[in-house]
């Protein structure tokens, strides 16, 4: 999977369509020293300052699409306001695929997962593991709820994740955690277990 993102606060329509196509068009020359000419997701990273600038950022990823440049597009820490001047821009807008925010065992606010959903789009946590494994309240928690299951508190909080229905993405040097992190598809938590969690934040 090649993806990369594009980040700028340009205010307007046409600052933040040029600004936008811009980031896109550096990240695309420095992807082709590596013999890339597309890419399976592109994020934006913020949203503008208003509506208008939203649209901007938006227009230009609609282009980079139409040009054949990237598959899906996506943002990240989009509030509903803001997914909502997206998708109001027309019947032909594309949707963002993914909307990366902050969730997990220690931070899962009510209300992020189902605004996402009502507008058709999968919340994916960046960072999913941060202040949970740390956590001298949580680990204990994951341990105890690992030891039902054979797998490691990592694990159980990825699994939470995913069984809360959203999506994650983790950064590793390490094959072996790469390897730990697809046994969140082995088990199942259960009701009881995801409560438990859930009361911890």
């Amino acid at each position: 999977i090649c993806g990369t993102v594009v980040s700028n606060r340009a205010k307007g329509e046409s600052g933040a369509y040029l600004k936008t196509k811009e980031g896109y068009e550096e990240n695309m020359n420095a992807m082709a020293y590596g013999g890339i000419g597309k890419l399976d997701q592109i994020m934006l990273d913020y949203p503008g300052p208003d509506a208008e600038s939203i649209r901007g950022q938006w227009k230009a990823f609609e282009q980079m699409k139409t040009e054949g440049l990237v598959d899906t597009l996506a943002v990240s820490n989009f509030n509903a306001k803001q997914l909502d001047a997206i998708l109001t821009m027309g019947e032909d807008v594309t949707k963002p695929a993914v909307n990366q925010l902050p969730f997990s065992v220690a931070y899962h606010p009510p209300g992020l997962l189902e605004y996402n959903k009502e507008r058709g789009v999968l919340v994916q946590s960046w960072s999913p593991l941060s202040r949970v494994l740390t956590n001298p309240t949580i680990r204990p928690v994951l341990e105890s709820i690992g030891s039902n299951h054979g797998m490691s508190p990592a694990v159980v909080g990825l699994r939470y994740i995913v069984q809360s229905g959203a999506g994650f993405c983790t950064q590793s040097k390490s094959k072996k955690h790469f390897e730990e992190n697809l046994k969140v598809f082995d088990f199942e938590l259960s009701t009881e277990e995801m409560n438990q969690l859930t009361k911890l934040a």
